[in-house]
This record gives C-alpha cells, structure tokens and sequence, in this order.
C-alpha cells in the first residue's frame, strides 16, 4: 500500500511544476517554438508566446488564432527511469528505499505538463496559464536525502501592442495574475517511509499571488539586399515580471531585462538573445547561461524546423502546423551547474493542439 501511495506521490510531484535553484526561475512559460530556436525569442514575438517574452511582438501578428486544446508534456532523461524503478521499490522498508535513492545520486529527474490555451489576433492576445512540472533530485551516498522543488502555476495573460513610424517601431504591454503553490525541501529515508509523508508533503507547500507587468520594444530596420534576396532585421528589448512579483509565502517570480536581435531572410528566421542585462536572476553571472541562439527554417507552409544554442546545448524542434491542429517535438538541455557547460539535464517536449 505505501508503495502505491509513494508512486502516487511521485506522479503528482511529477505533474507539480518545479524549477531547481540552479535553473531558470524567471520563465513562467517557455513555450516550444522559442525553446526550438534556442530561447532567442526576444526580437521575433509574432505569436501569442509574446505574452511570455517580448509583448512588442503582437503588433506583428498577422491573423488571429484560437488555441483551444494545447497539450504539452515534457520529460527529462532521467525521469523515465526513475519511476519505472519505483514500481519495484516497497517504500515501507527504510533499508529497500534508501537503496532506491542511492542508485539515483546527483541524477536529476524532470518532467511536466503545460496547459497555456490563447487567442490572438493583429495587436492583441489572451492566455490562460496552466503549467506543471517537477525536479527531483537524490543526494548524499551516505545517509541518501530526496531533494524536492515544485512550482504550479495558474492564472491568465493579457497583451496588447500598437506600430509607429511607418510599422517599424512596435509598443506593447502584457499584464500576467499567477497564483503559485511551490514546495523546496528535503527528505530523509525516515520522512519518506513514515505513514504521513503525504502530509508533510501539503504541509511543507507554500501559496501566494501576485500580478505581473511586461513592457517591450521591438525596431525594423530597412530592409537590407543581400544577394537577389531581401533581408529584414530589428531589435528587440523587453523588461519583464515588474510590479507586484513578490508571491507571497510562494517562490518570488524574478524581474529580468532581456536584449534580442533577428534576421529574417527568405524562409529562414535568425535570432540571437542576452537574457537577464543586469544580473537579477539567480546569484551567478555567467554569460553563457544567458546567451540564447537559434534559428527557424519554413520548409512548407504548415512545416516548421528549428535548432539552436540554449545556454550552450543544441536544440532541435520540428512544427507541423494547420488551421486546426498543432504537433511539435522538441529536445533542449537545462543547465543545472552554476555555469554553462557545467551539468546539463537533456530534455525532451512534445505539443498536441487543436485550434482554429
């Protein structure tokens, strides 16, 4: 029976999000096509993840969108593995589950669900925010301890954005009101084999809420000839996460000022993103952690291609996209050191979604 109940446990910290402390935390939401380019999203924004990145960007949308069943789940290439030894593992017996622990030291294990349905249209988009995913992490040979960081996210965004000067100067603002539940303890064989580890669980579970502001500026160039070919270029700034990020008895949610730039050149899109100008996120000042390259190649109308750098590991991700239905899959690395190149957690994402 425990062993139900721990599996049961394992799987809802699994669908509980989670960010380590050595991880991004300023990203409410990702969102796959941007994390396909790398996470250099900042100078592009012409869809409704703009409300996450650079709010600028919906004065580019081009049509409207109704998102209505966008499903995605991620995993982490430990996370498998892990849940599938806990089926065999009798967590009543301290000696059984500290060995369970054991075999998994320093591995991280990753995975989530998101749930972010929008509309959008030219200047405008709405979302709801639903986000869930999971770290876990085993430590100390010795005495083994169960490290467990959880962030769920709920709540709703809205943005709109206006173009000056010809189209060539966007303005926008995107507002974001979160409710947060977040869990960051540690625990021993004793905790995890005792009878109401489910309840310190809840226990230990922190809420809050708060409302969030993000301001942004995108700026076109003339278009540039290169070739035969027409190449389009502008910046992008955004400033993100201010005013009320305080969640309460809940992980804060870090403000942070992003700087992106972006090419477009025939199908190919171009964009190289520096993340965090001012070093608010996090204690470490590492530049590659903060460096985002990618680029997105439009082979078909409907067919999407992407790759790129994210805090230095590839990235790949393909989109098919139609009128009504949405599939992409996609591999990054997280790093999970204090600087790039250190650790890295391979991760990978797919999204099914239905729409008009």
């Amino acid at each position: 029976m425990k062993r139900l109940s721990f599996l049961v446990i394992l799987l809802c910290l699994v669908c509980t999000a989670s960010l380590s402390a050595k991880e991004s935390s300023f990203r409410i939401y990702k969102g796959v096509r941007p994390m396909g380019m790398g996470g250099a999203f900042v100078a592009i924004s012409n869809d409704a993840n703009a409300l996450f990145y650079n709010p600028a960007g919906l004065a580019d949308i081009r049509e409207k969108r109704i998102s209505i069943f966008p499903l995605e789940v991620e995993f982490g290439q430990n996370a498998y593995d892990i849940y599938s030894d806990a089926l065999d593992v009798d967590f009543d017996n301290e000696e059984e589950t500290a060995e369970f622990l054991r075999s998994y030291i320093g591995d991280y294990a990753h995975a989530g669900v998101n749930f972010v349905p929008s509309y959008s249209k030219p200047n405008f988009a709405l979302a709801l925010i639903g986000t869930f995913n999971s770290n876990l992490q085993a430590r100390n040979l010795q005495s083994p301890r169960l490290i467990v960081e959880t962030v769920t996210d709920a709540g709703v965004a809205t943005g709109y954005a206006l173009s000056f000067l010809d189209d060539n100067l966007l303005v926008g603002a995107s507002a974001k009101y979160i409710f947060r539940r977040s869990l960051d303890e540690e625990y021993t064989v004793l905790d995890i084999t005792t009878e109401d580890f489910e309840d310190r669980l809840d226990d230990d579970t922190e809420d809050g809420s708060g409302a969030l502001l993000d301001i942004g500026l995108i700026y076109k160039f003339s278009d540039i000839q290169i070739g035969e070919k027409t190449s389009a270029f502008q910046i992008g700034i955004s400033a993100n996460n201010f005013v009320d990020n305080d969640m309460g008895d809940a992980q804060d949610i870090d403000e942070h000022i992003d700087l992106g730039l972006a090419a477009t050149l025939d199908k190919w899109t171009f964009a190289l993103d520096y993340v965090d100008l001012f070093n608010q996120v996090g204690d470490d000042e590492d530049m590659g952690k903060r460096l985002r390259l990618g680029a997105e190649w439009a082979v078909k109308p409907f067919l999407f291609l992407r790759l790129g750098l994210y805090q230095g590991y590839p990235t790949f991700g393909v989109g098919l996209e139609t009128k009504n239905v949405q599939f992409d899959v996609l591999t990054y690395a997280e790093e999970v050191g204090t600087y790039s190149g250190q650790r890295d957690d391979r991760r990978y994402m797919m999204r099914l979604g239905l729409g008009f």
